[in-house]
């Protein structure tokens, strides 16, 4: 095989394949990309066989065709490095040698022909939504799922696609962030992903992008198909939480906070917070929004802010750094807290499709 190819489209290719390869595995060959060259460009693919990555690039000269089998995390650094605009990779035997810039390299493979081979995905529910409009959901969600592997059911993300509206809703049993976009189809589904699945299509979506992202849904698994880059992944078979029954159906209080006044007062009042007990006591009333933490070892804050304050008032104690993560990804100037007290949750409205709820800390 011999090809000369755009470096960067062939970065950005791997890239993406790679976020698939397994960096531990008693499979060492799931530790390479399978690319194939033919008369109409080449394929990169991965797999660690519960996930797999394809990404089709035509912006390459092929003098041979041909397939190789190249060491995922050496070919991603190589290519990073490189500053010409084109490279060339011409392998044989089990070997691969990419040339740039007057740099030449060897990359030791292995056979092709005992690599994995890419199953083909079966015929499921079909659903279309801008690119730049999953991005972000994904964004908006991945980070309140459930990063412990034994908390099954919530270690991954709900796709809720019903009465043409598809939601992402991600929990950890303390808190939960839904993101949804209205979409013109009347398909309805209801499939939990893998946290890492998402993660990995977020790499081959664009920020605002308009190209339409194809998402089909089988029995067990996933498939995201956008412009040349396809993703497939097992689903987690397993029964997500009744997440519109923990949705506040009213609140006493409402509070309304310029997003980037809240997030700085917050950070400052977390500093003090005490490591074994992440908590900021919310003080609400008189159009004021008040933040006090303490510690033990190190000291005490006490932030006050403005805010537009509706209804009774009160106080509410919540972990700083869950309110934090979502602040970070929040497109709002200003955002909207719902609350009542310390037993109930709280809900945050940090976007016109992007609502978090929070169960607040009891005690004092």
């Amino acid at each position: 095989m011999k090809i000369l190819c755009d470096r960067n489209a062939l970065q950005e290719a791997v890239t993406v394949v790679s976020s698939v390869v397994p960096v531990k595995t008693t499979k060492p060959i799931l530790q390479n990309l399978l690319l194939r060259a033919d008369s109409e460009g080449i394929t990169l693919f991965a797999t660690d066989l519960e996930m797999a990555a394809r990404v089709q690039l035509d912006s390459v000269k092929v003098s041979k065709k041909g397939t190789a089998l190249l060491p995922a995390r050496e070919t991603a650094a190589l290519l990073r490095e490189l500053s010409e605009p084109t490279v060339t990779l011409d392998s044989s035997e089990q070997r691969c040698r990419i040339e740039s810039g007057g740099g030449s390299f060897v990359l030791l493979g292995e056979d092709p022909e005992q690599y994995p081979e890419e199953a083909q995905s079966k015929a499921g529910r079909k659903v279309e939504i801008a690119a730049g409009a999953m991005l972000r959901m994904i964004q908006e969600t991945v980070f309140a799922a459930a990063r412990e592997e034994t908390r099954y059911a919530i270690n991954g993300v709900l796709l809720d696609c019903a009465a043409g509206c598809l939601r992402l809703v991600a929990t950890d049993g303390r808190r939960l962030a839904i993101s949804y976009e209205n979409l013109d189809t009347k398909v309805e589904f209801k499939t939990v992903v893998p946290l890492r699945a998402l993660h990995t299509l977020s790499r081959a979506l664009a920020e605002g992008s308009k190209e339409m992202l194809r998402i089909e849904v089988g029995d067990k698994q996933i498939t995201f198909a956008v412009g040349s880059t396809q993703l497939v992944s097992q689903l987690l078979e397993t029964r997500f939480p009744d997440y519109e029954g923990v949705l506040p159906k009213s609140a006493d209080t409402t509070v309304e906070v310029a997003k980037s006044l809240l997030e700085g007062a917050l950070r400052r009042a977390a500093i003090l917070s005490s490591n074994d007990m992440r908590m900021v006591r919310f003080e609400v009333a008189d159009d004021q929004l008040r933040m006090t933490a303490e510690s033990s070892a190190r000291g005490r804050a006490d932030v006050a802010i403005q805010a537009v304050v509706k209804g009774a008032g009160g106080s509410i104690n919540f972990n700083p750094d869950y309110i934090l993560e979502a602040l970070r990804v929040c497109k709002l100037d200003q955002i909207r807290l719902d609350m009542s007290d310390d037993s109930m949750p709280a809900k945050f409205t940090l976007g016109e499709s992007f609502t978090y709820v929070v169960m607040p800390i009891s005690g004092s």
